[in-house]
């Protein structure tokens, strides 16, 4: 065999064996190699999920905390106003985790409200009475819906398994937030929310 080809073939083999060992391919590791686990991250690895994952659920989290506030002083029904003043605490305990099980994410977390919630925000602000109380609770089951989305989407696509474990604990909190506030629309109204 020429010495030109040999050269070129040794170093078409030689990155792909090294490819294999990194990628947990089982065909390039001895079996008594210890400590692999083929496709396993490391617990504290990072992707583009894990970041944008916590930079949501922060914002969700705030979100919850702020509006629970404004329907504690708002609100008119007794319901309304327990349900509020469990999302506040609620939430906030939920954020403080999301934070720490984040951290390695390293990114900028911002400290207002989103454009969306904002905007819920001001709308609520120009309610009243049973109106306000029903667009407060119809807001909460669309914010919840979409964050139950949001876990599941993490639980499906991230890495950082201090988020993983994050997800599936805040996943039926939020499931039964959700419940609640459907139990308390029904209360106000005799019906079943649509929306």
């Amino acid at each position: 065999m020429n010495k030109s080809i040999a050269t070129f073939l040794a170093t078409l083999i030689a990155p792909a064996a090294a490819f294999a060992q990194l990628t947990g391919n089982p065909a390039g590791l001895s079996p008594d190699t210890p400590g692999i686990e083929a496709a396993k991250p490391a617990e504290d690895a990072t992707n583009n999920q894990d970041k944008l994952f916590v930079r949501q659920i922060a914002v969700g989290n705030r979100a919850e905390v702020e509006l629970g506030k404004l329907a504690q002083s708002k609100g008119t029904s007794q319901g309304v106003k327990d349900f509020a003043k469990r999302m506040q605490g609620d939430h906030s305990s939920s954020l403080e985790k999301a934070m720490k099980a984040g951290r390695p994410t390293r990114m900028d977390i911002p400290k207002d409200l989103d454009a969306e919630h904002k905007r819920i925000r001001d709308e609520l602000n120009q309610l009243s009475g049973p109106d306000f109380d029903k667009a407060y609770l119809t807001a909460q089951m669309e914010d919840h819906q979409k964050t139950a989305n949001l876990l599941l989407w993490q639980l499906s696509y991230g890495q950082n398994e201090a988020l993983l474990n994050y997800s599936k604990e805040t996943l039926p909190v939020v499931l039964e937030h959700l419940e609640h506030a459907q139990r308390e629309y029904a209360a106000l109204t005799q019906t079943l929310p649509r929306f």
